[in-house]
C-alpha cells in the first residue's frame, strides 16, 4: 500500500508549475497528504523580498502596538503572498496547503528543493519540467533534472504540454426546484 503524507509541489509559477500544482492537488485529495508549495528564489532576491516586507510590516502594522513579527513569519507571509493565489480556498483548505520560500545560492534551486524535502520529510515531489534548447541542456542540465538526482523521494515529472490526466469530479446533480 503506499501512503504519503506531504507532497511538495516547487514552482516558479510558470505555465508547466501550474500543472504540476493541479497534480499535486489531486494527489493531495487523493492520498489524504499535506500539499506544500515552494517557490525558491536567488539569495539576494530572496533578502530584498524579504527586507521589503519587512519595511511593509514596521509601517503599517496589522494591529496597532503589536509585536513586530520574527523574520520567519515574514518569509511565511511573502510566500503566502507570491503562492496563495495558486489554489482555490477549497485547494487550500483540503490539502492543508503550506506555502515555503527558501532562498537559493550557488547550488541552484536544485539544491534548495532537495534540502527542503529532505527537512520536511517530503513523500513525493511534482514537477512540472521546461522544455530546453540542446544547447542550455548540455550547459546547464535543468533544475529538474538536478533534483532527480538528489532527491531523497520518488520525483513525478510533467513534461509541458502534456496530456492532462486530472479531472475534476463530477458535480453532484441539482435536482430543479
Amino acid at each position: 500500500m503506499i501512503t504519503m503524507a506531504r507532497i511538495l509541489v516547487p514552482t516558479n509559477l510558470g505555465e508547466p508549475s501550474r500543472s504540476a500544482v493541479r497534480y499535486g492537488v489531486a494527489f493531495a485529495r487523493q492520498f489524504g497528504a499535506q500539499l506544500l508549495l515552494l517557490h525558491t528564489m536567488n539569495a539576494k532576491d530572496f533578502e530584498v523580498a524579504i527586507e521589503a516586507e519587512r519595511v511593509l510590516e514596521q509601517l503599517v502594522p496589522a494591529t496597532p502596538g503589536a509585536p513586530h513579527p520574527t523574520r520567519d513569519e515574514v518569509v511565511s507571509a511573502v510566500a503566502r503572498a507570491d503562492l496563495r493565489r495558486l489554489l482555490d480556498a477549497d485547494e487550500e483548505r483540503e490539502t492543508r496547503a503550506d506555502y515555503l520560500l527558501r532562498p537559493f545560492t550557488d547550488g541552484g534551486p536544485d539544491s534548495a528543493i532537495v534540502a527542503c524535502a529532505r527537512e520536511l520529510g517530503v513523500d513525493l515531489i511534482i514537477m512540472g519540467k521546461h522544455t530546453i534548447g540542446r544547447v542550455e541542456h548540455l550547459i546547464a542540465g535543468s533544475v529538474t533534472e538536478r533534483t532527480i538526482r538528489q532527491a531523497p523521494c520518488p520525483v513525478m515529472i510533467l513534461q509541458h504540454p502534456q496530456r492532462d490526466m486530472v479531472v475534476e469530479p463530477p458535480r453532484p446533480y441539482a435536482a430543479e426546484a
